[in-house]
């Protein structure tokens, strides 16, 4: 097992391109969704209301330890009335 002298050598360190662009995009749905909530004066515990989820649900799909379906992303969308999700060519 590798050791690294430092948190931030190991967390310079490059794993491969799927997971980095997965890790990069969940941050960044993460931080849209965090800015839809702020916008709207909610917190997750009005989310997870709105959404009919737990609380923890909402927390743990927000710090990235268990991933939004698409499904529910759309609700986000509808129930934050904000894009998520843009798609282009």
């Amino acid at each position: 097992m590798e050791t690294y002298p430092d948190i931030p050598s190991f967390f310079a360190e490059q794993g491969p391109e799927p997971i980095e662009r997965f890790v990069s995009l969940n941050l960044d749905l993460s931080q849209r969704i965090y800015t839809l909530l702020q916008e709207r004066s909610w917190s997750e515990s009005d989310l997870a209301r709105a959404l009919s989820i737990t609380e923890a649900e909402v927390s743990l799909r927000l710090g990235g330890t268990y991933d939004w379906r698409l499904r529910e992303v759309v609700e986000l969308e509808v129930v934050l009335g904000g894009a998520l999700i843009m798609i282009t060519e």
